[in-house]
C-alpha cells in the first residue's frame, strides 16, 4: 500500500490561505479537488498548480447535496481519498453581540461549522478506506480566545475546534487523523484592504500582537501540509496555532 498522499480536496480554494494550500499540496504531487462557490477564482488557482488531473467544483459547502456530489465524483475518478482540508469559512460582520445581525450570524455558523460538517460527513467513507487518511480543518485564533467584534466569527471557529477533536475521538482507532489550524492575522487579497484602512495605530497594535509580524498564506499552508502527510502520523486532535506569537501574551 502507498504511504503517499495522492488525492486531496481543499475547501476555499479559491484564494488567500485556501489557494497556497493547494499549491502546497499540488508541489508535493497530490491530486486536487479545488472547492469554492465562484469558479472564476477556482480557475484562478488552478493556474498557479503544478501537476495535472486537478479538478474544481463550484460548490456551496452548506448543501450537503452538492457537496456529496461533488466529492463521490472526485473520489471515484481518482480511485479514493486520501486527505480533506476544510478551508471555507466566512466573517460577513465584525460585530459585538447587541450588533450582530441576525443574518450574519446564521450564516456564519452555516458556513464555518455547517459547511465543515457537510464537507467531513461526505468524505469520511472513502476517508476510512485510505492508507494515510487525514483531516485538517481551519480554526482561528478567535476561536482560541475571545476577541472583540467576533462575537458570531469566534465561538463558530471555537466550534470547528471542538468538532474537530469529536472528529479525533471517534475515527483515530480507525486510521483517519483530524487536527485543526488556527491561524493569527494572515494578510490577503481579501483582508488587505481592510488593513491598509486602519488608523495607524491600530494597525501597529494588530502587528505588535504578532510577535513575528503579520502572517503570510504559504506560511500557513506549509504547516497544514505537515499534519496533512505521513510526517504527522502520531499527531490526531491537536490544535495548532499558526500565529506569529500572538497566543504569546
Amino acid at each position: 500500500m502507498s504511504h503517499q498522499i495522492r488525492a486531496a480536496i481543499i475547501t476555499g480554494a479559491g484564494s488567500g490561505i485556501g489557494r497556497a494550500i493547494a499549491q502546497e499540496f499540488a508541489n508535493n504531487g497530490v491530486r486536487l479537488l479545488l472547492v469554492g462557490r465562484r469558479l472564476a477564482m477556482l480557475e484562478q488557482t488552478l493556474e498557479l498548480l503544478s501537476g495535472d488531473g486537478h479538478s474544481l467544483a463550484a460548490v456551496d459547502v452548506t448543501d450537503p447535496a452538492q457537496v456529496n456530489d461533488a466529492i463521490m465524483q472526485f473520489a471515484e475518478a481518482n480511485n479514493g481519498l486520501d486527505c480533506l482540508v476544510t478551508n471555507a469559512g466566512i466573517n460577513p460582520q465584525r460585530a459585538a453581540a447587541i450588533d450582530v445581525d441576525a443574518q450574519a450570524w446564521d450564516e456564519t455558523i452555516k458556513v464555518n461549522l455547517g459547511g465543515v460538517h457537510n464537507c467531513c460527513q461526505a468524505a469520511l467513507p472513502y476517508l476510512l478506506k485510505s492508507s494515510t487518511p487525514s483531516i485538517v480543518t481551519i480554526g482561528s485564533i478567535a476561536g482560541l480566545k475571545g476577541m472583540g467584534a467576533r462575537a458570531a466569527y469566534g465561538p463558530s471557529k471555537a466550534a470547528v475546534i471542538n468538532y474537530t477533536q469529536a472528529l479525533a475521538a471517534d475515527y483515530s482507532r480507525q486510521g483517519v487523523r483530524a487536527n485543526c489550524v488556527c491561524p493569527g492575522f494572515v494578510v490577503t487579497d481579501i483582508n488587505r484592504e481592510w488593513l491598509d484602512s486602519l488608523p495607524s495605530a491600530k494597525r501597529e497594535s494588530l502587528e505588535d500582537r504578532h510577535l513575528l509580524g503579520l502572517g503570510t498564506p504559504p506560511q500557513v499552508a506549509s504547516v497544514v501540509w505537515f499534519l496533512a502527510s505521513p510526517g504527522a502520523s502520531w499527531m490526531t486532535g491537536n490544535v495548532i496555532a499558526v500565529d506569529g506569537g500572538y497566543g504569546c501574551h
